[in-house]
């Protein structure tokens, strides 16, 4: 490609659709909460999970501007890129039930039933991040960066394993505060143009 800043716009514009996707996927789940809200039944991880996805998307996009000043790049760091957000927006499609109908929306019901693709997604976007920098910037994260990643993945395997409600009730918040901290320590501050 031609130069670094223009190989990044394609690659800015394309994961840019991919986050508004994720993004309206979420937004349509609340309208729909929303509009059938005499019929449906509310399950807080569920909505806990909607505003951590918003928080991912906007992480991985505010990250992504760390890649502006990237001189060179390859088919493999490209299709990375790719993928981490492809991953983000499957997250945000599972998460909220499809509404057709007049049958009532039940979320604590959807969440377990979709637990397992819910939560092998979020290992799959844990498991993207850290090779996303090995091949993409050839490094290795920092061991705090390396910790809260084990720390998600542990969560994640439990709660796909796990059904007691309580167990979803008490760590879903939990992931929430915890990745508010990831992102307080972990994402870069943008120097001014």
């Amino acid at each position: 490609m031609e130069g670094t800043s223009e190989a990044f716009l394609y690659l800015a514009v394309l994961t840019s659709i991919i986050f508004g996707l994720a993004i309206q996927q979420v937004l349509l789940g609340y309208r729909d909460l929303i509009l059938t809200r005499t019929r449906n039944r509310l399950f807080a991880p569920v909505l806990i999970w909607s505003v951590l996805i918003l928080l991912i998307v906007a992480q991985n996009w505010w990250e992504s501007f760390g890649l502006a000043g990237r001189s060179e790049w390859n088919f493999v760091a490209f299709g990375m890129i790719l993928l981490q957000a492809l991953i983000i927006y499957m997250l945000a499609a599972v998460i909220f039930p499809r509404i057709e109908g007049d049958d009532p929306i039940d979320l604590k019901d959807h969440y377990f039933r979709e637990r397992r693709a819910i939560y092998g997604i979020a290992i799959a976007y844990v498991v993207s991040s850290p090779l996303r920098a090995l091949i993409v910037d050839g490094t290795i994260l920092p061991a705090m960066d390396l910790a809260y990643h084990g720390l998600f993945l542990a969560i994640f395997v439990t709660l796909a394993i796990v059904r007691r409600t309580l167990v979803h009730q008490v760590f879903v918040p939990a992931l929430l505060a915890g990745f508010v901290g990831y992102i307080a320590l972990m994402t870069p501050v943008l120097a001014g143009g």
